[in-house]
């Protein structure tokens, strides 16, 4: 009796003991995985998606020549809009006697020792050559320390009067070149300046302490990170870096959102006056730049002036009298020269 009872139980109900068994392992066991598991595979597509969205900025980043962990795709950076005033600061600088200078230097400043007598000298030459000749332009030239602009590569030659190459393609002029370009500018503080050719960053160092209003332009990618970076780097000591306006593009055409400009200084050979640039000249404003074919330029200063008929005319003058100046070409983002003469 007992044994027929026994197996009928075990008949009728194996079927269904065997499906909740199987039931009870799905739920228990198979399913939480297969969910687990469909968990970790949305989980992991949403940081595969994550890190290909990081990547393909990157790769953006890569081929603009910009460090996309630092500039993501800024094209502009405007600390000046806070705007620091070095044309004051320049100021309160003595300089009728370098012991003055120097004692005011160590007092107000901690450019290297090394250095300032090599600037002292070089500014007195100019000053004998009449490539510096206002007050302004002497003290902004004696409180840009050439040593931070000079690369690495030419330590030693950094007061030589001298181009230099800073990589890229690219040099830094030579210093009595900037400070002739600088005096003829005339700038007076206040007035808006726009700098065609970022380069080194000198003379944008140079502007920043004649106006609180400098904007400058660099085309080539790498070279306008690694000047941007020297400038934040540099702007706790020297706070008049920090009000320089930069941006990376193509400088023939300025900088139209903040035109007209009074002055506006080109650091690149052309054998034309690029007309975007004469219209985004102010009326009365003064443009310097390397003007002429390739082996015969000459640093020019353009007068844009109304006369008293109303029309508007304009005057150029060769700051040097004939004499020839060497600057890299003015090209395009393709790299072509926007000389007419020259193509490449």
């Amino acid at each position: 009796m007992t044994k027929l009872l026994t197996g009928a139980i075990s008949g009728r109900n194996v079927a269904v003991l065997i499906t909740g068994l199987f039931i009870g392992f799905f739920f228990g066991l198979i399913l939480p995985r297969v969910v687990a598991a469909r968990t970790e595979r949305v989980a992991a597509y949403e940081e595969v998606a994550a890190q290909s969205a990081v990547r393909e900025a990157a790769e953006i980043a890569f081929r603009l020549g910009v460090d996309s962990a630092e500039y993501g795709l800024a094209y502009e950076t405007l600390p000046g809009m806070e705007k620091y005033d070095g044309p004051g600061f320049a100021q309160s600088m003595p300089i009728d006697t370098k012991d003055a200078w120097l004692s005011w230097m160590r007092t107000n400043r901690s450019d290297s020792p090394i250095f300032l007598e090599q600037r002292w000298k070089l500014a007195q030459d100019f000053v004998g050559s009449s490539e510096l000749k206002r007050p302004e332009d002497v003290r902004a030239f004696l409180l840009a320390p050439r040593e931070h602009f000079v690369r690495e590569r030419n330590a030693g030659l950094e007061y030589a009067d001298s181009w230099l190459p800073i990589g890229h393609g690219a040099t830094i002029t030579d210093p009595d070149v900037v400070a002739m370009m600088t005096t003829t500018l005339d700038i007076k503080p206040g007035e808006r300046v726009l700098e065609i050719g970022t380069g080194s960053g000198y003379q944008s160092a140079i502007l920043s302490y004649l106006s609180n209003e400098v904007y400058t332009i660099e085309i080539i990618k790498p070279l306008f990170v690694e000047t941007d970076q020297l400038y934040r780097d540099w702007e706790k000591t020297y706070p008049s870096y920090g009000a320089i306006n930069r941006k990376l593009g193509d400088g023939y055409y300025g900088w139209e959102k903040y035109a007209p400009f009074e002055k506006i200084i080109v650091t690149c050979a052309i054998d034309h006056i690029p007309p975007p640039l004469l219209q985004q000249l102010a009326i009365n404003g003064i443009m310097v730049l390397p003007l002429g074919p390739p082996g015969r330029q000459y640093i020019m200063e353009i007068k844009k002036e109304r006369q008293p008929d109303g029309t508007i005319t304009l005057s150029r003058r060769d700051v040097y009298n004939g004499l020839r100046v060497s600057f890299i070409p003015f090209r395009d983002e393709a790299g072509t020269s926007y000389s007419t003469s020259n193509t490449r």
